[in-house]
């Protein structure tokens, strides 16, 4: 078995996130103010964001990279293999940033040094239930969580897990 892969993992960045999820995270951050969702996909969050809501989508040709106008919210499920790029650009645009990932996208030593040099902490944690495999939402190992990153935050992380 010359030349085989290790893995038959294939990276699919195009997931929607289920309506169900993208409302129960919107209801428990309560978003104000200016509001972006830079992956907009079929619009499970944007559709349930308060109405001025900006969005992006790379499909659509806006692409998030190249948006530069402040916000005070970004809320997305964001292609898991950009997440440092993601990151690393929401925090040039954002005060706070909730995004849909595994707790563990999030939690590595490098965007960990990225958030502290760029003045940003990690302020909540919202363990969430891996959707239905049914919904086509990617499954994996570890925790799913809405992680928000927030300007300015040096206090305690706070965690919450919805049943």
């Amino acid at each position: 078995m010359k030349n085989q892969p290790i893995s038959s993992y294939v990276s699919n960045d195009v997931v929607q996130t289920p309506e169900v999820m993208a409302k129960q995270i919107i209801s428990f951050f309560s978003p104000t103010g200016k509001i972006l969702e830079p992956c907009r996909g079929e619009g499970n969050f944007f559709n349930n964001l308060p109405h001025g809501t900006d969005w992006c989508e790379i499909s659509e040709n806006k692409d998030f990279m190249d948006y530069h106008d402040p916000v005070n919210w970004i809320i997305t499920n964001p292609p898991w293999s950009k997440i440092t790029d993601f990151l690393d650009h929401s925090m040039e645009v954002a005060d706070n940033i909730v995004f849909l990932v595994t707790v563990n996208h999030i939690w590595t030593a490098k965007r960990q040094r990225i958030m502290r040099e760029k003045g940003y902490g990690i302020r909540h944690i919202l363990l969430l239930k891996w959707p239905p495999k049914s919904s086509g939402f990617p499954r994996s190992g570890f925790q799913l969580g809405a992680i928000h990153i927030q300007k300015g935050w040096k206090g305690k992380i706070s965690v919450k897990e919805i049943k």
